[in-house]
């Protein structure tokens, strides 16, 4: 014949499965905690690759962008140069173009004073006298006078007009100059590197101690209903 169940039985039976529970319990959430922390982590060290990939994008673009200014560069100094070349060929024919005028001109005084005294020779060779005379020889003079005054004004125009193509050959050469100069691209600035991502801090697992204080409160309850029920 079975003997009844003694309420320390029930007792204890009680207390295993407040315990079991409580520890199901505790193992439950300590993986729940260290599935969040894994997580976590798994999430920052995709960050971390991420922000340095974004980083090496970041250095190609600016050595590619430092390469193509530094070539811009090298081709603006070398359109000054053609630009000063250039300049200076214009110049020079300018300044030639000026010299074979004083040099015609040289040329044509010579002549008109040379006509000038075979003028007046001729007219002192007939050995006559006279106001006629004279004013004829006069004549002379007053034509080589106005032949002389016309080279001169000549001369006097064309090196105002060799100034005026000079300072223009100038000005041309300094706005070719700025144009290469307005063409060039602006320095690339220094990449800064990304922010990194803020490291993850680990979630604290539930405490020991409130699992033992779980089991304690369950051992005690347990050991009260048993003893209850062993007085009935």
């Amino acid at each position: 014949m079975c003997e009844p169940i003694t309420g320390t039985a029930i007792g204890v039976l009680t207390f295993a499965g407040s315990a079991m529970s409580s520890i199901g319990q505790h193992q439950a959430q300590q993986a729940a905690v260290a599935r969040s922390n894994a997580i976590a982590q798994q999430q920052y060290q995709q960050e971390l690759q991420i922000a340095a990939a974004r980083d090496r994008e970041k250095g190609r673009v600016y050595q590619a962008e430092l390469k193509a200014t530094t070539a811009a560069k090298n081709a603006f100094y070398a359109r000054k140069s053609a630009n000063q070349v250039e300049a200076n060929r214009a110049l020079a024919a300018e300044t030639q173009k000026k010299i074979e005028a004083r040099t015609s001109a040289a040329f044509q005084q010579q002549n008109n004073i040379a006509s000038a005294i075979q003028a007046q020779g001729q007219i002192l060779a007939t050995g006559k006298a006279g106001q006629s005379f004279m004013l004829q020889a006069m004549d002379k003079q007053r034509q080589a006078d106005f032949t002389t005054a016309q080279i001169s004004q000549t001369l006097y125009d064309q090196s105002v007009a060799s100034g005026l193509v000079r300072e223009g050959i100038m000005l041309d050469q300094y706005s070719a100059d700025v144009a290469a100069w307005n063409n060039l691209p602006a320095d690339p600035l220094t990449p800064m590197a990304s922010l990194a991502p803020i490291k993850p801090i680990d979630a604290k697992g539930p405490s020991g101690l409130a699992l033992a204080g779980n089991l304690v409160s369950a051992a005690a309850s347990s050991y009260a209903t048993g003893y209850q029920l062993d007085r009935v």
